[in-house]
């Protein structure tokens, strides 16, 4: 039932993939999309050409939804990058955010297309958006203060904890068909946000972005290009897809502090094997603002090989939703 609210048929975002959540003070919920789509479905297909943003919110509010797009003109995204007018080359996809003095944070990876074709994508930098609520306005856009290798991925997770915000990094080691890829955490004060960051070294925390190192405990599975970490009654939770496409394997990991050290890893859920062999699935979220039944909710990325299929059957290019019990996560 709330897959069909969230992504319904008509009247927001129709398909995409992306699913980060950000629970606001008002009991709102904001979803940042990636490549989206907002127009028209019937009987499961796409009636019509539809153009495709490169990134969208969804705005969930008691039961209703509506999509935001459009920074700077019609057929522009909801968040586009100063000064690029040519989506095509140059975009944002979304990472995660937080909330902070009646502020919205979100990180925004900036992508260019270095090669031609479906995964001609290559990563540049992050930036931080701001954004005024509860009316999510812009009101500023600053690049992070990290400078460094473009396979070390920022803002890809993020939480604010006490006086604290941390900052997580996905991190590709091998990003071949079996890929190896680790996370890293930095953190900073509100003041400091666009300025300073201190970097988990193993056992302390450093100025400088070269004594980083990976959070233990999480060596033996590839962590997925977006993932999450949240406060899960009294513990840390990491959620994260094995980044291999062909897995489908969901994981999740506790800890007593948000940069670990993550112990308690647990499958909770393997994506069944997809009839059509151009479907694969990448990138599960975890909701936790949506409870039920001592549940939260789940959801993971579908997409496919086949940019045809995908308007002929939308259900290629759309997030599948699931509940997972609490207790099977801690």
């Amino acid at each position: 039932m709330l897959a069909r609210v969230l992504i319904p048929d008509s009247g927001s975002v129709t398909g995409g993939d992306g699913m980060y959540s950000i629970a606001l003070p008002d009991g709102r919920s904001l979803f940042l999309m990636g490549d989206s789509f907002i127009g028209p479905v019937k009987e499961g297909r796409r009636t019509m050409p539809d153009h495709m943003y490169r990134n969208t919110y969804i705005l969930y509010d008691r039961g209703q939804v509506s999509a935001i797009y459009g920074a700077i003109g019609e057929n522009s995204s909801a968040a586009v990058p100063p000064g690029v007018n040519d989506e095509h080359q140059k975009w944002y996809w979304p990472g995660h955010g937080f909330v902070k003095d009646n502020t919205l944070y979100v990180f925004q990876t900036l992508m260019y297309q270095g090669e031609e074709g479906m995964w001609g994508f290559q990563y540049e930098t992050t930036d931080i958006l701001a954004y005024d609520l509860p009316g999510l306005e812009l009101k500023k856009t600053t690049n992070i203060p990290f400078k460094g290798p473009e396979n070390i991925h920022f803002g890809m997770a993020a939480l604010a904890e006490d006086d604290y915000v941390y900052i997580y990094a996905q991190v590709d080691i091998d990003n071949g068909p079996v890929p190896i890829s680790e996370a890293w955490v930095a953190r900073t004060t509100l003041d400091k946000l666009y300025t300073e960051w201190v970097y988990f070294d193993g056992s302390g925390w450093s100025s400088s972005s070269l004594d980083a190192v990976r959070m233990e405990g999480l060596s033996d599975v590839a962590i997925s290009s977006q993932f999450n970490v949240f406060k899960l009654n009294d513990k840390y939770v990491l959620l994260t897809q094995e980044k291999q496409f062909t897995s489908g394997e969901i994981y999740t990991f506790v800890a007593d502090h948000p940069w670990g050290p993550w112990y308690n890893k647990q499958l909770i859920y393997t994506v069944p094997d997809h009839e059509n062999p151009n479907v694969f699935s990448y990138n599960a979220m975890a909701h936790p603002q949506f409870k039920k039944d001592g549940k939260i909710l789940i959801s993971y990325n579908v997409n496919n090989l086949d940019f045809a299929e995908q308007l002929n059957d939308v259900s290629t290019y759309r997030p599948r939703f699931l509940w997972i019990e609490i207790d099977q996560i801690l």
